[in-house]
């Protein structure tokens, strides 16, 4: 028993550290540089020694995607604001925070062409991304209290999410004076954005 629970550790470390290698190679060559080859050599193990516990690149992908997705889950789960439309400032605020802070993991949860990455719309629709289900609740409870309009909930939810990945991209992209810029900018349209979406008689 004592072998066994050692070799699953042994194997668990293992797999730990080929994927902080990963992280590595993906932070300092983005997605396209993140070679089999160049994990190995930057985990001091062969190739083959790495496909012993990845299958192929895919897998590698996969569990990259996982993990960053599982750090985004965590950030979106800490967050304490109760009413329904602070809830939703405060998330595309996190989210803000998280690509700034965390990028490789950040890239990880959301741009790498991962196979495993959910698809909209089924896999949302059917609560597949606990991040984007639990967006969806608060957009219901606003829309519950009259306070948000009756478009499709998971239609109003991707509207929300795709805005910010949208302003992270241009702001790697160089399209703005600073990071100052940016994070003004940001928040201004995801205030104006939510405003757009109440009804009509809120708005004015």
């Amino acid at each position: 028993m004592y072998n066994v629970r050692k070799d699953v550790y042994s194997v668990r470390m293992t797999r730990d550290h080929i994927l902080s290698a990963a992280k590595v190679v993906l932070e300092r060559e983005g997605i396209d540089g993140l070679t089999i080859r160049k994990v190995a050599q930057r985990a001091e193990l062969s190739p083959m020694a790495l496909y012993r516990h990845f299958a192929d690149k895919d897998a590698l992908l996969n569990a990259l995607m996982e993990d960053g997705m599982s750090a985004w889950e965590n950030i979106v789960r800490s967050i304490r604001a109760h009413d329904p439309l602070e809830w939703l400032l405060a998330i595309a605020d996190a989210h803000l925070d998280f690509a700034l802070t965390q990028p490789h993991r950040y890239d990880a949860a959301f741009f790498l062409p991962a196979p495993a990455a959910r698809r909209f719309p089924d896999d949302f629709a059917a609560g597949r991304s606990p991040a984007i289900a639990m967006v969806m609740a608060r957009v219901d409870q606003a829309k519950a209290e009259g306070r948000l309009c009756d478009r499709p909930t998971l239609e109003i939810a991707l509207a929300l999410v795709a805005a910010g990945h949208g302003f992270v991209s241009m702001h790697r992209a160089n399209r703005f004076a600073g990071e100052k810029q940016f994070k003004a900018l940001y928040r201004a349209a995801q205030r104006l954005l939510l405003d757009s979406l109440k009804p009509s008689r809120e708005s004015k």
